[in-house]
This record gives structure tokens, sequence and C-alpha cells, in this order.
């Protein structure tokens, strides 16, 4: 049996934002893997919002937030 690690940066979670939407970013974060390694504001943020105590509803709207927030700062750049 192996060891899974995931390594996630901001532009990956933007690109499956844009093809799966919020799921799609919690299952990546979530599903088959054993460690998370993030590098970058958002996805950090992301791992936390996970890791944290919000039922799974608040967590998806929470996290739905954060990635529209960091599209529109990305847009104005």
């Amino acid at each position: 049996m192996g060891f899974h690690k995931r390594y996630i940066s901001d532009e990956q979670v933007l690109e499956i934002y844009a093809v799966g939407k919020s799921q799609g970013v919690i299952d990546w974060f979530t599903r088959g893997v054993d460690a998370v390694i993030t590098s970058g504001d958002l996805s950090d943020k992301i791992y936390t919002v996970l890791s944290g105590t919000r039922n799974d509803e608040q967590k998806l709207k929470y996290i739905t937030e954060l990635i529209d927030r960091a599209r529109q700062n990305s847009k104005t750049i």
C-alpha cells in the first residue's frame, strides 16, 4: 500500500473549479489522498476550511465564496 500525497496550487483550484465547481475542488482535496500539500493562499484557505468544524453545506458555500473572490481578483490584474 502506498502513501498518496497531492500537491495543490491556486491555479489548479481555479482550473478544477471551472470544470467541476466547488464540489470538484472538494473532491480533489479529499478523495484518494493521504496528505495534501498546498501552494498558495487560496489552496491553503480551502484546506483550512475543509479541516474545520463547519458542516458540509457551510464548507461548500464558503469555498465557493473564496474561489469567486480569487477569480475576481485575477481578472483585475
